[in-house]
């Protein structure tokens, strides 16, 4: 199993929500960008509440989720964006809800399917905060 390098979020440029999907599909199922790059899609001038619960919308409706799941106010923080329907998925809405069966079936799902390196991938993902 090959591991995915993460691209330097400063890097990264999609012109489209289309786009966007695909440079996340193509790094694992998982991508680190600035907020500025979201902000930028919906061509908004600030990132405020409306701004930020749009851009959360628009993630859902592409099939990608977000870390964090309250996205940030500031162009420069960081975000996780994740497919929706993957293993990575799965333990993040596990572990964000109040299913701890659920949080832990996906966990053991991990485990069991030979996984772990991918939970280590993740981890180290979301770790580089």
């Amino acid at each position: 199993m090959s591991i995915v390098v993460a691209p330097d979020p400063s890097d990264f440029q999609a012109g489209s929500w289309d786009e966007l999907r695909k440079a996340v599909e193509d790094n694992g199922g998982v991508l680190r960008i600035h907020m500025g790059h979201l902000r930028d899609l919906i061509d908004a001038g600030r990132l405020g509440i409306n701004v930020r619960n749009d851009i959360s919308r628009r993630l859902a409706g592409a099939g990608l989720g977000h870390l964090p799941a309250e996205l940030p106010a500031y162009q420069e923080n960081e975000v996780v964006i994740y497919q929706l329907g993957t293993p990575a998925a799965d333990v993040v809405e596990a572990v964000r809800g109040d299913n701890f069966a659920r949080a832990e079936n996906a966990l053991r799902r991990l485990n069991t399917k030979g996984d772990a390196e991918k939970l280590a991938a993740i981890a180290a993902i979301i770790n580089e905060r």
